[in-house]
């Protein structure tokens, strides 16, 4: 920043803060430049390139945002509030998604095989009791101990 700072040169705060404010915002335009890579989205799968997408909207979002405040316009009163309520919902949205698809039970076939298998057979000597209990039971009496 070679600005020539005029009236403000003695203000050393001020200067220090525009060179601060300088500085991050070419930061923030390198990010953006190498964030927006095309060959970095395409390898992604389904489910990162949506997070990618609203990650990268919702950053453009907020600079914009700091934009307006930069330039003294109340960012409260613009239409880019709707627009970040509009990401908010569709952040819940893909996250409701996601733990759908992930928080989701699933069956374990196999281990329901085996389940069914093993229920299907009871000891003989289960079976002898289980008899003698309904013999009693037809009977109104408790069986021996």
């Amino acid at each position: 920043m070679d600005a020539d700072f005029e009236e403000l040169s003695h203000d050393t705060n001020i200067i220090a803060r525009l060179k601060q404010f300088n500085e991050a915002a070419f930061k923030i335009q390198d990010m953006v430049e190498s964030v927006s890579d095309p060959s970095l989205f395409d390898k992604l799968p389904n489910t990162d390139k949506i997070k990618y997408n609203l990650l990268l909207s919702y950053s453009l979002n907020s600079l914009f945002w700091m934009y307006l405040k930069a330039e003294g316009i109340d960012p409260s009163k613009h239409r880019i509030r709707s627009e970040n309520e509009r990401l908010k919902k569709a952040m819940i949205r893909a996250k409701q998604i996601n733990d759908k698809n992930t928080l989701m039970p699933r069956v374990d076939v196999n281990a329901a095989k085996r389940f069914m298998r093993n229920s299907l057979w009871e000891p003989k000597q289960k079976k002898h009791k289980n008899m003698e209990k309904k013999i009693y039971e037809s009977e109104d009496q408790s069986p021996p101990t």
